[in-house]
């Protein structure tokens, strides 16, 4: 293509020096081209253009490269070399200069904490979280870490969730959400007996402590039964909390005194405001909560035809043929 363009050149360039022996060519070519002159340089000067932009001088052409592979390696090495030395080097410098620095600015009056800000505590307190966090008013924010802070506090048994942030140049947030208790679990060792707190899937969140709030449903018995039965019993018990945790009107969990577990009848549901007895038996425990909603239900009921809830002896959920048996005390 190179060679076609320069034989097309060489053309024009025979046609304009044919031209230039006729009279009236320069005079023509300064009309249509006002940056000409009277100087023939000029002329040359186009010549010149004409040549070039045929030849295709002005496309950049890729340099080509003698170098023999083993040479190119060697110029790579040295400029990977150059770079390593260079990162070394400034890595070198930050690390004598960076722990000064640091340590200066955790000095600095302007970075001592001078707010802490603590969302979500209800089972524990301001004090115990900023004890456990190690922080205090006299702390530097640049020593703080916020997944250091974050670890000892997830240590607490009603700590679930901590959320830490550093609000700068002096304040700092932390919170944290705990765990949520839905009933006491009694775990009886001859005259001993150990009380905690469980969560709505029956595990352990934290033994009770003076001045806390008891007023949950308690799960007994367990201690008394068979490895064999405790997994499903305590299920039983775990499933009929849930359930009762919506919070019926006729069976609220605030309603529930007691969950006995046994090893004859079952789980033994025991009420805040009577003392009967309801035997829940085992296993389909969903079936028999919506059975005991309904018979409460028609039990609070002031009618004359319906029994006197006072006078109830006990209910039994697993009576014949699915029935539920509410058995009322003899009068006399």
């Amino acid at each position: 293509m190179v060679n076609k363009s320069q034989e097309i050149a060489q053309k024009i360039l025979t046609y304009l020096q044919r031209k230039r022996q006729k009279s009236g060519y320069l005079k023509t070519l300064q009309k249509r081209h006002r940056f000409y002159g009277s100087s023939r340089t000029k002329l040359k000067s186009w010549d010149k253009f004409i040549q070039d932009f045929f030849s295709l001088s002005f496309i950049p052409r890729k340099k080509i490269s003698y170098l023999s592979r083993s040479e190119k390696r060697k110029r790579y090495g040295s400029k990977i070399v150059r770079i390593a030395l260079v990162v070394f080097t400034t890595a070198v410098i930050l690390g004598v200069v960076h722990r000064p620095v640091i340590h200066y600015v955790e000095t600095l009056n302007l970075f001592r904490i001078k707010e802490i800000v603590i969302h979500g505590c209800n089972e524990t307190s301001r004090n115990d979280i900023k004890k456990i966090a190690g922080v205090d008013y006299k702390t530097s924010m640049v020593a703080i870490s916020k997944e250091e802070i974050r670890k000892k506090l997830l240590e607490h048994s009603w700590i679930k969730e901590v959320r830490v942030e550093k609000v700068w140049p002096n304040q700092l947030e932390i919170a944290i959400k705990e765990h949520t208790a839905s009933a006491l679990l009694v775990k009886e060792s001859g005259a001993e007996s150990e009380i905690v707190f469980i969560n709505k899937y029956g595990d352990v969140i934290a033994p009770i402590k003076p001045g806390d709030d008891l007023d949950y449903p308690a799960i007994t018995g367990i201690n008394n039964i068979d490895e064999g039965d405790k997994d499903q019993l305590y299920g039983d018990a775990v499933d009929f909390l849930r359930l009762i945790a919506r919070n019926n009107p006729n069976l609220p969990a605030q309603s529930v005194s007691e969950i006995n577990l046994d090893a004859k009848e079952g789980i033994i549901v025991r009420l805040v405001d009577f003392p009967f007895p309801i035997y829940f038996g085992r296993g389909e425990v969903d079936k028999k909560y919506r059975q005991l909603k309904e018979v409460l239900a028609v039990l609070y009921k002031d009618k004359k035809d319906t029994v006197d809830i006072d006078k109830v002896s006990y209910i039994r959920m697993e009576y014949y043929n699915n029935k539920v048996l509410v058995a009322q005390a003899s009068s006399g």
